[in-house]
């Protein structure tokens, strides 16, 4: 089966082992600096080592002025990424897949803070009306330096060992937008003409050939159609025939093949397709490029299973079948096809979680998720599951997406697992998610697990009520509960105890007559307009959704949004926003306006509730009263979808029955707290400061609740020799802090000071006046600079805690002047250090006591004598039991640099007053070797 797809093929003279592409998709895991970060080397192996043939990671910088399209985001602007983009293209190759780059430049589809507050760039001053940013033309000079740009890169990308490159000129990006006439209002030679449209692009592959040769592969993704009509654009833009015209002038230019795509930003709904959309809907438009293009073609069309794009290969439709989405999904895609294990395939259900994901996390620098694979760029962070050698018995309660993937993850590593379920079938509510129109793909995921489960070995019960009694019939060793929620009915609303009220499980579900009927729905979140589709298509005279608020689905992934609303507007569903609901009876509903109070009445014969889940959580106090240890995962936690129900129950069963391994932390155990003068100016401070980030869920542990995270999780490093102190000896320092906020106040928050040389006794506290700052001492400095390479590591009690290498000159992104506020000689800056302070009082009756508990802020003021950026090419941070420095997991270098300065305390505030119980916690780790809580150190 699937010989097509497993047929070897050519692009110019590369050969591919196969024809599967993994195409772009922005998945977040490069370095600031542009480099592959290991993550990213992670994910992209395992997609080699999944039987792709060929991989083209995501979108590749050209330019770092104007043309970031992301925060972390490849980047071949720099000779010195040649040799990290080679150990990506290594690991690729070394499971036989080939790679390409593919060189973007955002143009105007991007965001002004990328690019540190200028306006965006286009061929014409024209505004994108989905990212609404200030925006330029281009000069003439300034298109010719970045057509130099995309060659340098392009030669970079060789040098680096890729098989070649792609031109992104697809999707309303740079590149898009000089060929497109609705983007493109230029007088100069790029701009006019369809000849000067094309000009850019023509110039760029003429460059590339020149300087990387003829046998160097290069092909361009093309959107053949904008769909700008459907926006109510009556301007002229690409359609299909022009589309087709630019793929053949750039054949006649020489490219080697053709990446089949369409739409723009501001019809994203075509080139990142919702649920809505069939595998293979864009036959049509490759057909057309096919006819008039005679090299190879590749091409994107929702492609999900093996079966459509078999078709089109049998066609002579396209040459190489191109997927992006259904590799973050299941990296194994290839292979499970290539062995006949269709019916193993973690298929993509099309929710847009990865998209929606990649814009949320990216001010805090963190990578997009996938909702149905919890493991998706996190391959590297995640590693191999730990077996259960013990075998140990899980029960989970409920099949929904958190309890098959818990009972899943248990399974794999080896637990003996019995999944409970109310219903007849796996699901939960995927099983309604997948009733309403044209939400048929949300069957794969039950799908999946009614094939892999079993063969795991789970004994699944079906049609079985868990109760407390016959869970602890099953001796469990541990339980997780995935009981997810029951719908939401407000009891102080009268009436809606009445027969012609239903919640939407009864709805879709089929249990309610809909044929004929009028509806009403109360709820306009993206459950209740997808009911009210439901209805709908289901044959309701008419359709009426009511809600309180003033918009539909806020909070929601717009294009799934705009995807529904189109065609309830065809179906002539009415919406009465801003309408609380007041009272229900046998004739309809009483509502009442939230704008002035007004009253109204609304007739119908069917009152549909979609007002959200509470979550079940009967089971639980139950089972903890049995001392049974319980996890509660999914919707039984909090009403959400599908993506944190499947990473709470991956999580949940990962970390059950593993080998208990007391590890340091900033945060100290509860155990661990039951045992338990002069102006500071600091002359001549002379070292390193390096700035990184973390993941939010390690700075949310190590702060303490009066502490909110600064949305990137930034920490910093410094380390330094200082000189001239004003109230010791000279000493050497290194400080472990975290950008955070206490009110509205932004500061640096210190986790750990160490300190060392002559002064280091006095440096603690002695004479201070910031004495409550967490030290300790006894740590041993390697500070050294040779030439323009800076050195650094930081042990204590034998343990390296810190280890840095450094080279002066530029920084890893540019994001490090802005971090530490301009530094440079001669230059002043001021910030806030965050302390916590307590008093240890003796009681009459003898004892401690823990009083005056406080949030100070230190008023720090840095004179800057020297100041050179820095690159930082080693950061690597270590736990100790002592020290838990590695708490703080290194996920991308921002950069750093020399300094000398000298650093003034000029004065504290205590900010807030705060329970000295509650935060020694978070401080014992810092003030207090674990030697002195009497963990270690004994034979």
């Amino acid at each position: 089966m699937y010989e097509k797809l497993f047929e070897a093929g050519l692009i110019g003279g590369l050969k591919l082992k196969n024809r599967l592409v993994m195409t772009p998709v922005g998945v977040g895991l490069a370095n600031l600096d542009g480099t592959p970060s290991d993550e990213m080397i992670a994910y992209y192996e395992a997609r080699a080592a999944g039987g792709a043939g060929l991989i083209l990671p995501e979108i590749c910088r050209v330019d770092d002025v104007t043309g970031p399209g992301l925060l972390r985001q490849i980047s071949a602007t720099r000779d010195r990424n040649i040799p990290a983009l080679a150990r990506l293209a290594a690991a690729i190759h070394s499971h036989g897949a080939k790679t390409m780059i593919q060189l973007h430049h955002p143009g105007r589809e991007t965001y002004s803070s990328l690019l540190g507050g200028a306006p965006v760039v286009s061929a014409s001053a024209i505004p994108c009306k989905r990212c609404k940013q200030e925006t330029r033309a281009l000069n003439t000079d300034e298109v010719r330096h970045i057509i130099r740009e995309f060659v340098d890169a392009a030669a970079r990308v060789q040098q680096a060992g890729f098989n070649g490159v792609e031109l992104h000129c697809a999707h309303g990006y740079l590149l898009e937008q000089f060929l497109s006439p609705y983007t493109n209002k230029r007088e100069d030679e790029y701009g006019g003409s369809f000849e000067n449209r094309l000009r850019m692009v023509l110039e760029i592959i003429s460059g590339i050939r020149e300087r990387c040769g003829e046998g160097f592969p290069l092909g361009c993704r093309l959107s053949v159609e904008e769909f700008l009509s459907a926006t109510g654009v009556t301007e002229d833009y690409i359609h299909i025939q022009d589309g087709v015209r630019i793929a053949m002038a750039l054949e006649e230019a020489g490219i080697d093949f053709i990446d089949v795509s369409c739409g723009i930003y501001e019809t994203g709904i075509t080139s990142v397709e919702p649920v809505s959309y069939a595998e293979g809907w864009r036959h049509d438009l490759i057909a057309a490029v096919r006819k008039n293009v005679s090299i190879p073609v590749i091409a994107v069309s929702n492609f999900r299973g093996p079966d459509v794009p078999e078709s089109f290969l049998e066609e002579g439709l396209i040459d190489f079948a191109g997927m992006g989405r259904a590799w973050l999904a299941d990296p194994e895609w290839g292979r499970k096809v290539q062995e006949g294990r269709v019916d193993e395939l973690r298929k993509c259900i099309s929710c847009l979680r990865c998209f929606e994901s990649l814009e949320q996390n990216a001010e805090a620098a963190m990578p997009l998720e996938c909702a149905v694979n919890p493991t998706c760029a996190a391959e590297l962070r995640c590693g191999s599951l730990e077996p259960d050698v013990e075998h140990h018995h899980l029960v989970v309660v409920g099949a929904g997406p958190a309890g098959m993937c818990a009972a899943e993850t248990a399974a794999t590593r080896g637990c003996r697992v019995t999944l409970l379920e109310a219903a007849r079938e796996l699901g939960g509510d995927v099983v309604l998610a997948a009733a309403p129109p044209l939400k048929e793909k949300m069957s794969f995921v039950p799908e999946y697990y009614a094939k892999v489960l079993p063969d795991l070995g789970v004994d699944i019960h079906l049609g079985e009520r868990a109760t407390v009694e016959s869970v602890l019939a099953l001796e469990p060793d541990a339980v997780i509960l995935a009981t997810g929620g029951s719908p939401i009915v407000p009891r102080s609303i009268p009436g809606l105890d009445g027969p012609n009220v239903a919640c939407v499980p009864e709805v879709l579900t089929g249990r309610r007559e809909l044929a004929g009927k009028s509806v009403v729905v109360v709820g306009a979140g993206m459950t209740g307009i997808e009911t009210a589709e439901y209805a709908a298509e289901k044959g309701a005279a008419h359709v009426v959704v009511v809600d309180m608020l003033d918009s539909v689905a806020p909070g929601v992934n717009p294009v799934n949004v705009l995807d529904v609303m189109g065609r309830l507007r065809k179906y002539g569903v009415e919406f009465r926003l801003g309408q609380k609901l007041v009272s229900a009876d046998a004739q309809g509903l009483a509502l009442e306006s939230t704008a002035d109070g007004s009253a109204s009445r609304l007739d119908c014969d069917l009152v549909v509730l979609s007002l959200g889940n509470r979550p079940n959580t009967e089971l639980r106090e139950g089972l903890e009263a049995a001392d049974v240890e319980v996890r509660v995962v999914g919707s039984a936690v909090k009403d959400g979808n599908i993506s944190p129900a499947t990473h709470g129950g991956y999580a949940a069963a990962r970390e059950l029955f593993l080998p208990h391994r007391p590890q340091a932390s900033f945060h100290a155990l509860d155990e661990d707290v039951a045992k338990f003068g002069q102006p500071s100016i600091m002359g001549d401070q002379r070292g390193i400061y390096i700035a990184f980030t973390t993941t939010p869920e390690a700075i949310r542990r190590v702060l303490p609740p009066e502490l909110t995270p600064f949305k990137m999780p930034v920490v910093v490093l410094s380390i330094n020799h200082i000189d001239r102190p004003s109230f010791t000896d000279d000493y050497y320092e290194a400080i472990l802090g975290v950008y955070c906020y206490a009110g509205e106040q932004l500061g640096q928050y210190t986790l750990s000071l160490l300190l060392g040389g002559n002064g280091q006794e006095m440096a603690t506290q002695l004479g201070r006046d910031n004495g409550s700052m967490p030290k300790k001492m006894g740590a041993e400095f390697v500070l050294r600079r040779d030439g323009d390479v800076v050195t650094a590591e930081v042990s204590r009690r034998g343990c390296q805690v810190a280890s840095v290498r450094m080279e002066l000159g530029e920084y890893n992104t540019p994001l490090t002047h802005m971090i530490f506020q301009g530094p440079g000689a001669g230059v002043t800056t001021k910030g806030c250090g965050f302390y916590y302070h307590f008093d240890r009082m003796v009681r009459p009756e003898g004892g401690a006591e823990l009083t005056s508990g406080a949030l100070l802020g230190a008023l720090v003021q840095y004179d800057y004598k020297e100041w050179t950026p820095g690159y930082v090419t080693k950061l690597e941070l270590r736990s100790t039991p002592d020290d838990p420095w590695g708490e703080l997991p290194v996920i991308s270098v921002i950069g750093g640099g020399l300094s000398t300065l000298d650093l003034t305390v000029c004065g504290m505030r205590r900010l807030a007053d705060v329970d000295a119980k509650a935060i020694l916690p978070y401080l014992l780790s810092a003030w207090y070797d674990r030697s002195a809580l009497g963990e270690c150190g004994r034979i």
